[in-house]
């Protein structure tokens, strides 16, 4: 049979595209499969599409495309046909209603699925008569509001089935909202079995993910973790997703103390990567429809502290046995569970086994069994539900044709699999695809540097070895044999496991250089980050304060520390300048070093002073820069930013007339001092003085 997914948009990031990808990946293999995506706002979607679906995008919005219809007249009138109280309501629109009517107009699918409320309104007005309608609450009935359920009803009781992603959910809309003639039940969200091999648990990382929005409570986390720090200050927090509370998170973080501690990774996909290097998974939300982060993490093998929210995680946890599951904002409670799992190692595996088991229920096979079964039960595909009389329009000229994301058999560039190994060494796989695949060719962007080359092996792998044979800088990862245009394809990722970077400063041997080989995603395609360095100087903590800067470390590689070591700013630019700071030293190769912010403010030669940090490891020694290379994060800055101190705020005011006098300056309270890192991942300070009173 014909299936059609009508949604808001495939293109971007999410729990309801993620999972429309997973089931329509999973009838795939035994039905005709098709997502309606009613916008295009990019050229390629960020999850992978498989190739037997067909995406068909109705309104291309992409800014600099030549078809954008943002200004199309229609776009320009509101919808009629969409709720009007749905939350997207204005990004709909006659224009969005006539192409949805259009596309369901010349269609012979059998079922149609509708992703969202509006969605579910436009399946039941616009979808062929003689389809089965099914509509989806990937919310909650609690989520929305009265307004908006009344503006629904008609439109759900058109619906043949209605399907709730919890038990829980579904009898709450089946005792408020009765709807004699549509079947009310739930069919949890699928997870597939991860690319990446499940976590060891061994490292001290807690993973979080979802969007930055108020509903995830991430603040309520920062403040439980802060509590977690105070304990065991070895653990870190990684927050992965994006949103618009991540200036908001920020500020808390840089409040509470915790930027050495907590990072906002960015959005990452596919995020099974993510999961897997932590050793602990953590979701705060105050209501969760389902709860695919969880499943997620679970699928990855990590034990998971929750809260008790409506209505998903109580129906995923098995409390005490796979995970834990706490108050909604309790922040005590949160810190407790977390540190219950990360103090007892062996419960922390026992849980992560079960974790792994349990989620199995999720994957994608018994999940689309039971959608085939309710198809099969509405009569989907046998004839047996009469058409209705719709009325029909012309279609006007408009979105762009239906957009096969591929052909499996068809040649294109290679999808490869990369594991960072605990050796140092990389594997890339390719999974399941053509076995005359020769080489890959690792290539760095000097062309005095020679190309490596790595073949694949009979079962499609090819092992780059950690050695000192990668100069320093980006290596791109290629097909051996050239393509139709004479260029060598750049090999295309599927997941990348960057596990084994984590642990580079462990492999660092004493007297040897430092190397360090990372692959990551980049603009599409695999690459390859190298550090070789004689001698590093690797930051670790960085603390602000009002008062100064300090920066703590280790000295690696082909030296050692002799006596203190002294801390360099050099500053950049025509004017050039050096200030030496005293440091300590920390054990055998450790260092402690302050920057009174007042000192380059002092010296301050331009409006934006950049000064470059070095290490000077032993009297007489050529310093070394100060930086950090030595784990999985390939671009530290937007990862790892540290806050910036408005130097003259920070004084009382006693002191701050005395600054004054000495810096010559009127008392504007302009002056900022930040530290962080550059696009290389070494430390700088930047000293910005917005008032242009520079005086030096």
């Amino acid at each position: 049979m014909k299936v059609s997914f009508l949604i808001h948009t495939i293109y971007g990031i999410g729990g309801t595209i993620r999972t429309t990808l997973n089931l329509a990946e999973e009838l795939a293999g035994r039905h005709e499969v098709e997502i309606v995506s009613v916008f295009r706002h990019r050229d390629e979607p960020l999850f992978a599409v498989d190739p037997r679906i067909t995406v068909v995008p109705l309104i291309d919005t992409r800014p600099k495309s030549p078809t954008n219809e943002l200004k199309h007249p229609l776009a320009l009138q509101p919808a009629e046909y969409f709720p009007a109280r749905e939350a997207r309501f204005k990004e709909y629109s006659k224009l969005s209603d006539e192409r949805v009517r259009d596309h369901y107009a010349a269609s012979d699918v059998d079922v149609v699925i509708g992703t969202r409320p509006g969605l579910v309104a436009y399946v039941a007005q616009f979808a062929p008569g003689c389809a089965v309608l099914i509509g989806q609450e990937h919310m909650t009935h609690n989520h929305h509001k009265p307004e908006l359920r009344d503006e629904l009803r008609p439109h759900l009781a058109a619906m043949d089935a209605f399907v709730t992603v919890s038990e829980g959910d579904a009898a709450v809309w089946r005792e408020r909202m009765p709807l004699p003639g549509t079947r009310v039940l739930s069919i949890p969200n699928s997870v597939p079995e991860p690319m990446v091999a499940p976590a060891d648990l061994s490292g001290t990382t807690v993973v979080a993910a979802g969007r930055l929005a108020s509903e995830k409570q991430y603040d309520v986390l920062i403040e439980a973790f802060g509590k977690v720090v105070a304990v065991r200050p070895e653990w870190t927090l990684r927050i992965c997703g994006w949103g618009k509370q991540k200036g908001r998170l920020r500020k808390r973080i840089d409040a509470l103390g915790l930027y050495n501690h907590i990072q906002l990774m960015g959005p990452r996909s596919p995020i099974e990567p993510e999961w897997a290097k932590g050793a602990v998974a953590v979701s705060t939300s105050r209501h969760e429809s389902f709860g695919m982060t969880l499943v997620e993490a679970m699928r990855c093998g990590l034990p998971v502290v929750s809260t008790d929210c409506d209505y998903g995680p109580r129906e995923i946890i098995d409390d005490g046995v796979d995970g834990l599951l706490v108050p909604v904002g309790d922040t005590d409670a949160i810190a407790a569970a977390l540190l219950r799992l990360i103090d007892d190692e062996d419960l922390r595996r026992r849980m992560g086994a079960a974790a792994l088991s349990h989620a199995r229920r999720f994957d994608p096979g018994p999940v689309a069994k039971q959608y085939e079964e309710l198809f099969a039960d509405l009569g989907a595909g046998s004839g047996a539900k009469a058409p209705e009389a719709r009325t029909r329009v012309v279609r006007t000229p408009g979105p762009p044709e239906a957009d096969r994301m591929g052909d499996p058999d068809a040649a294109g560039p290679l999808r490869v699999d990369c594991v960072a190994e605990e050796s140092g060494a990389i594997t890339v796989t390719l999974p399941g695809q053509r076995p005359d695949a020769g080489a890959l060719v690792c290539v760095h962007p000097d062309p005095s540097v020679p190309d490596r080359t790595f073949p694949f092996d009979a079962r499609g792998r090819a092992i780059i070895p950690g050695d000192d044979g990668f100069a320093e800088g980006i290596w791109t990862c290629h097909t051996a044999e050239a393509g139709p245009t004479g260029q060598r394809p750049p090999l295309v990722t599927r997941s990348v496991d960057q596990r084994g970077a984590m642990r580079a400063a462990q492999r660092v041997r004493p007297g040897a250089p430092v190397r360090s080989l990372v692959p990551y995603v980049r603009h599409g395609g695999l690459a390859l980050r190298s550090w070789v360095r004689p001698v590093h100087a690797e930051s670790a903590a960085v603390d602000v304060t009002g008062r100064g800067i300090t920066v703590s470390g280790r000295l690696l590689g082909e030296a050692r520390l002799t006596g203190d070591p002294a801390l360099l700013l050099r500053r950049r630019g025509k004017i050039p300048g050096e200030l030496e700071f005293p440091g300590a030293r920390v054990g055998t190769d450790g260092f402690r070093c302050t920057v009174p912010l007042t000192e380059p403010v002092r010296v301050q030669a331009d409006a934006h002073d950049v000064w470059d940090l070095w290490l000077r490891y032993a009297p007489g020694a050529e310093p070394v820069r100060i930086g950090r290379v030595l784990d999985d994060v390939v671009e530290k800055g937007t990862v790892h930013p540290y806050p910036a101190v408005d130097l003259l705020k920070a004084r009382p005011l006693a002191r701050l007339r005395a600054v004054l006098r000495r810096l010559r300056r009127r008392p504007q309270e302009k002056v900022t001092v930040k530290i962080f890192f550059s696009a290389g991942n070494e430390l700088v300070i930047n000293v910005v003085d917005k008032s242009g009173q520079v005086t030096t």
